[in-house]
Formats: structure tokens, C-alpha cells, sequence
């Protein structure tokens, strides 16, 4: 698992809107877990890349993660919001 980020991965952040708004790492796409979206947008996403997502904790990640390799995708859970951008090295911007 390569927690860098390169052209074939694809940041997602799976946090409420409120809280991505407050900060997200830099070119994160938004998909919120609980309200609905992240399930929504499941049969759109290209199979090619590693998805790498984050939360506030690390366990809304997580649960997505599972979902998503469940469904044959790639993924990484990075934890949270600081944990992600430690280990990706890329800014938290609002």
C-alpha cells in the first residue's frame, strides 16, 4: 500500500460537509459516509485507482474502506484528518 499520493490515487474524504469545510487536505473529494453520498457515487468511481480515504477519527474510513474493497476496489484507511495529511504529506486547507 503506497500512502503517497501519484496520478492513480484519488483522495476522499468521507466526512459531513461541515466538516470538510473547516479542513480537508488539499484536493480531496468530498463524499459524505453518513449522509448518503459516498453510497450514491459508488457505481461512478473508476476501478483503476487507489482510493486513500479519511475521516475525523478513522472510523468512518475504515467502514468505507470495507465497503469499497468489498466492491473490488483499491484502498487505503489513513484515519483521520491529521493522520492523513501526515502520512500523505499534503496540506489541510479550508
Amino acid at each position: 500500500m503506497s500512502t503517497s499520493p501519484n496520478p492513480a490515487t484519488v483522495i476522499l474524504d468521507v466526512r459531513t460537509p461541515a466538516e470538510y469545510a473547516v479542513g480537508h487536505l488539499e484536493g480531496a473529494r468530498l463524499l459524505d459516509f453518513n449522509g448518503g453520498e459516498f453510497f450514491e457515487a459508488i457505481p461512478g468511481l473508476d476501478p483503476v485507482p487507489e482510493y486513500l480515504l479519511y475521516c475525523r477519527s478513522g472510523a468512518r474510513s475504515a467502514a468505507a474502506a470495507e465497503i469499497l474493497e468489498v466492491a473490488g476496489f483499491h484502498t487505503a484507511n489513513l484515519g483521520s484528518l491529521e493522520e492523513a495529511a501526515v502520512r500523505t504529506g499534503i496540506n489541510i486547507v479550508s
